[in-house]
Parts: structure tokens; sequence; C-alpha cells
């Protein structure tokens, strides 16, 4: 069984312009097919977490909508949560 004492956990968000590959880089990382990924921009709303196991230690990964200039309501509120993120 493994020490508690030597347990990590650590965050790590993926941050970045739209369609960088951030949920592609999400699915790679965690190994299964978490967040969908298509060539249209913008297709990740909100935040996303996935949860790789390296050894003793967990990494939560966070994919974030893209980061753009918003010009409608809905613009401004997928990139106030990237930021909040």
């Amino acid at each position: 069984m493994n020490n508690p004492e030597r347990l990590r956990c650590g965050f790590f968000a993926l941050i970045g312009p739209t369609n960088a590959g951030k949920s592609t880089l999400l699915n790679c990382l965690v190994g299964s097919k978490l967040a969908i990924v298509t060539h249209k921009v913008q297709t990740t709303r909100a935040r996303l977490r996935g949860i790789a196991v390296l050894g003793d230690a967990q990494i939560i990964f966070v994919d974030t909508p893209g980061i753009f200039k918003p010009q409608r309501r809905l613009d401004r509120a997928m990139v106030q949560a990237a930021w909040g993120t």
C-alpha cells in the first residue's frame, strides 16, 4: 500500500487562444476522450477537469474555453470562465 505521506496532487490549467489544441492535449494526458475535439471554435464553453495518475501522484488538468476578444454576452461569459479558472 502507498504511504499517505508520499501521495502528491496538483492542478494544471490549460489556458490559451481558441483552437490551440487544449482539449486534444487534455484527452492525450488523461488517456481517454473527455473533451470534445472539433475544428469549430469555442466548443469548450465551460471548464472541464480530468485526472491523470502517475505512480503516487495525481495531476488534475483543467481545460478552459479559449481566450479571445469577446463580442457577445456568451463570448464574455466564456472568456470570464477561462480567466476565472
